[in-house]
């Protein structure tokens, strides 16, 4: 996969395209729907993802809700659905621009454009004044085909990000998974952490937060972390430690089931969470932690089993 920082790099490339028009926070099933139209039929057009570097709430100073996915992560998505390249392009240099500016000379003269995908509730131009109506009117005079995906319903209410969202700080992995097509997941490098949970005995790995990432509720989740090529079952707890020296910020610790030992820090994992089992709280003692943390154990390997 190629990955753009700006539009007139693909320009460059002189290939005419199928555009997929969105954010794709999370790139979840409604994403997918419009991903997977983009790179379908295709011919010798290749299928690029119109998207931004950074969220465009954020840019705006507008509430910062948290990215459910960071770029690499969001490429490596699109590229499984299809997606040829993937333009990271700055939402401030075209944030000023007319709904029908942009048709005509990013969609028709820059990118080459033969068809466009987007979203029921795509909108564009400045101040968001262009929606697909506007889209699929100006792109039929320019010889554009454009393919609106409808709406995906899961448990009947409809995929957003701003749902993955909600269902992930309230806890609802198994839902928020549902929505996005595949197990929600925290990746990054080992850290070596505070080792706080080996002096209980229950030797531990950390995972960051993204910056600007969403947190799932804070509390414990059975898991499973991949790491080095193998999967352990895991008893991860997100939060911020509060009987033991809390954190400044939420951490991703994992104990790992199956794991006998070795120096694993700095090794890339991912930590897939199954199912909540219980919130964070503060505990009177580290005794007492222990044995909680024990029961949880006890909890999880029955759910992994």
């Amino acid at each position: 996969m190629k990955i753009y920082d700006r539009i007139g790099d693909f320009e460059k490339t002189g290939r005419e395209s199928h555009v997929a028009l969105g954010f794709f926070d999370g790139v979840h099933l409604g994403h997918q729907a419009v991903l997977n139209d983009c790179a379908a039929d295709k011919g010798g057009c290749q299928a690029v993802a119109l998207t931004f570097g950074e969220s465009p709430a954020r840019l705006l100073g507008k509430t910062d809700v948290g990215l459910i996915t960071d770029n690499d992560e969001k490429a490596r998505l699109m590229e499984a659905s299809g997606i040829d390249a993937v333009i990271f392009t700055d939402f401030m240099s075209i944030r000023d621009m007319d709904a029908e500016a942009f048709i005509e000379r990013v969609l028709h003269q820059k990118l080459r454009a033969k068809k466009v995908s987007c979203g029921y509730n795509y909108r564009f131009g400045k101040n968001g004044a262009g929606d697909t109506a506007l889209l699929q009117e100006k792109c039929a005079a320019l010889g554009i085909a454009v393919s609106v995906a409808e709406p995906v319903d899961i448990d009947g209410r409809a995929v957003s990000s701003t749902a993955v969202r909600e269902l992930l700080q309230g806890g609802d992995i198994e839902g928020a998974s549902r929505m996005l097509g595949r197990a929600y997941a925290v990746s990054g490098k080992i850290g070596a952490g505070n080792h706080l949970g080996s002096g209980m005995g229950f030797p531990t790995v950390n995972l960051p937060f993204g910056q600007g990432k969403v947190v799932p509720k804070y509390g414990v989740y059975a898991s499973r972390v991949t790491v080095g090529g193998k999967t352990f079952r895991g008893a991860t707890n997100i939060g911020v430690h509060p009987t033991v020296g809390e954190n400044d910020a939420p951490v991703c610790e994992t104990f790992l089931l199956d794991y006998d030992g070795g120096d694993i820090y700095g090794e890339d994992a991912v930590c897939t969470l199954v199912r909540f089992i219980r919130e964070e709280r503060r505990f009177i003692s580290t005794a007492q932690l222990t044995a909680q943390v024990g029961r949880d154990i006890e909890r999880i390997r029955e759910i992994l089993a």
